[in-house]
């Protein structure tokens, strides 16, 4: 088959007739471009016709994931141009349809104007809506199971800060991040522009004297304390604890060495050319991190997959 033949003149759209060779599908997901796009073929059970789950597994077999993106192809004629949703409930394209459930897709071997057209199906992938967080813990809730959930939460704290809009930046990335507690140990804070959210008013913060008011009645039972230093497990690979309080110091010094010692875990941020970070990038760094690798838990398990978390991530959700 030559490509090059196929990939001139008009896309073959869902209602074109043809011979009973290869069709070729070009797609590309949305905001991209056809002309940067990937190519896949496959044969067709009839010469006169495609249909939608043929086109949904040919998509499925080079990569596509159907559980999070749906499938428009390019139609020609109606429309004179658009995208048209074809299936788009359907998430698993080897599962067994009955015929009104699939799509019939006529390929034609020339356009009304009588004009030839490339035996090509061209595709672009649209992300399928995510259901938002409240309405999942509402799903949850809603379903009642006899067990607790495996909730888990967070708090971020600096010992001996010197910049004050560094941490208005900071617990503004806190709150964004959905941490529950700030404090800072030695400092007092004072509100600042960067905190644009005003987080301090809607998360729990604490301002503490020393470490040791820290340790004697204030921190968190069942928490793990966790450094954000030097010398400790790069973040790529640190497994975050389910209930964790994150503790940074100043941009000069640092944690003092009784603080590290204290600690249960010490993670440090990698980097490219320059290895100190400020203490609002690095803490949103961490944060957004212990996000993202919960998400992705959360959508293994959704798919039925079992991650490979230590058993400290397992209960974060």
């Amino acid at each position: 088959m030559d490509l090059r033949e196929h990939l001139s003149g008009k896309p073959i759209g869902p209602s074109l007739d043809g011979t009973s060779s290869t069709v070729l599908v070009r797609y590309m997901y949305d905001g991209g471009s056809l002309a940067q796009g990937r190519l896949c073929q496959f044969e067709p059970s009839s010469a006169a016709s495609a249909t939608g789950l043929e086109l949904l597994r040919c998509l499925a077999n080079d990569g596509v994931d159907l559980t999070r993106f749906y499938v428009c192809v390019y139609e020609t004629i109606a429309s004179r141009g658009s995208w048209m949703p074809v299936l788009r409930d359907v998430v698993d394209a080897d599962a067994d349809a009955n015929d009104a459930a699939d799509a019939l897709l006529p390929l034609c071997a020339e356009a009304p104007d009588g004009s030839p057209v490339a035996r090509r199906i061209d595709v672009k992938l649209f992300r399928r809506a995510a259901a938002s967080f409240d309405a999942a813990r509402a799903d949850q809730a809603a379903q009642p199971s006899g067990k607790l959930a495996k909730g888990g939460y967070f708090g971020i704290g600096v010992v001996g800060a010197k910049n004050q809009a560094n941490l208005g930046t900071l617990w503004r990335s806190a709150y964004q991040l959905g941490a529950s507690l700030l404090f800072t140990v030695g400092t007092r804070y004072k509100n600042q522009p960067t905190d644009t959210v005003h987080a301090i008013q809607r998360v729990p913060f604490l301002e503490l004297d020393d470490w040791n008011a820290f340790v004697e009645t204030c921190a968190p039972k069942g928490a793990l304390w966790v450094a954000v230093e030097f010398g400790g497990t790069p973040l790529s690979e640190f497994e975050h604890p389910p209930n964790a309080i994150y503790l940074l110091g100043s941009e000069d010094a640092g944690l003092p060495t009784s603080v590290l010692r204290a600690c249960h875990a010490t993670v440090s941020l990698e980097s490219e050319n320059y290895a100190s970070y400020n203490v609002a990038v690095a803490g949103s760094i961490l944060m957004y991190d212990r996000l993202a690798k919960a998400r992705r838990r959360q959508e293994s398990a959704r798919l039925g997959v079992r991650g490979k978390g230590t058993q400290w991530s397992a209960g974060v959700s």
